[in-house]
């Protein structure tokens, strides 16, 4: 076993793919000598050279598109954004141009694109850098969402996005990037983006369903229900799109109670399709109200009114709670 943080996991990751495909080139803001925005490609560079991993300007639209056009030149492109929120200034060549590449060429080209997206918050960097997106893509055809939120899903995730033939959306959460985990060394760490739903913790009286920092909030929340008496289980579905839909129904026929939290606001957030899918696929197993939790529908501030904003443990707890007593 090898201890392994976020950051050492997302440069093994990409080392690996591109030792394993000579197709696989970086592009990013200061991706080069300084490592990405985040360290996340330290030492590529130099193990790999400026012809694979190219220096980007400040022009997120710009390299977005540059991206794609590599990808239908044969090119597997790993785009690193500083920040998840500046998808908002590619989002014409991530959502018009990546994500309907293969129908626009009547599947004659496939769009092999991995945009890696720092997500959420733990930074306190204030409005503009702390958000977390994947409802904003959620509805576009054509467009993979991968969210995982440990290091050995993370290394494991990246690795199948680089080699997936269409457009990935690669969103981990940047306010855990010294977190640490005790990776196998014996076998190749790499997890397919299908089925990719994983019970964290088994449980028989609720589901609790739940990604990124909430995770975490999420797990610590359950220990403290179960000495209450309250058994949950913990779902991670790792892969928003395509979302494993057995793992969830699997649980949920199991507890009849479900609990959704995520990072980002409730309004409009990601839980709300959970939700659909599970009171389509199995409303005759349900006990009582889906309940979701989420941000607060308010501006995220900077430094530490931050937490004023996002779900907390005891937010969680009380929403359990409301449908279990």
């Amino acid at each position: 076993m090898a201890k392994t943080s976020v950051v050492k996991a997302l440069i093994e990751a990409v080392a690996e793919e591109m030792t394993r495909d000579e197709k696989v080139i970086c592009i990013g803001e200061d991706i080069g000598k300084k490592g990405g925005s985040w360290g996340t490609f330290t030492g590529i560079q130099a193990a790999f050279g400026e012809n694979r991993v190219l220096e980007m300007p400040i022009a997120e639209q710009g390299y977005a598109t540059f991206a794609v056009g590599a990808a239908n030149a044969g090119y597997r492109p790993v785009v690193e954004f500083m920040f998840a929120d500046f998808a908002s200034l590619g989002f014409e060549a991530i959502a018009d141009v990546a994500a309907k590449s293969r129908f626009n060429s009547q599947g004659k080209k496939s769009c092999p694109v991995t945009y890696v997206f720092p997500a959420g918050g733990g930074m306190k960097v204030g409005c503009h850098h702390s958000q977390s997106v994947e409802a904003w893509f959620a509805n576009i055809p054509g467009l993979k969402i991968v969210a995982p939120t440990y290091p050995e899903d993370i290394k494991g995730l990246l690795k199948a996005s680089i080699r997936d033939d269409d457009p990935v959306l690669f969103m981990y959460p940047k306010g855990f990037l010294g977190k640490i985990e005790d990776i196998p060394e014996d076998k190749e760490c790499y997890i397919p983006l299908t089925n990719a739903g994983k019970v964290v913790k088994e449980g028989e009286d609720i589901t609790i369903i739940s990604w990124h920092r909430t995770l975490d909030k999420v797990i610590t929340a359950a220990e403290t229900l179960e000495k209450e008496g309250i058994s949950v289980e913990v779902i991670d579905p790792r892969v928003l799109v395509p979302l494993d839909k057995e793992t969830i129904i699997k649980s949920v026929r199991k507890t009849g109670k479900v609990v959704i939290a995520h990072e980002a606001p409730k309004r409009g957030g990601y839980s709300g399709e959970i939700a659909a899918v599970i009171t389509e696929e199995c409303f005759d197993a349900l006990k009582a109200p889906i309940i979701r939790v989420g941000s607060a529908n308010g501006i995220i501030p900077f430094g530490l009114g931050e937490e004023h904003v996002y779900p907390t443990e005891v937010d969680i707890i009380e929403a359990v709670k409301k449908i279990t007593k």
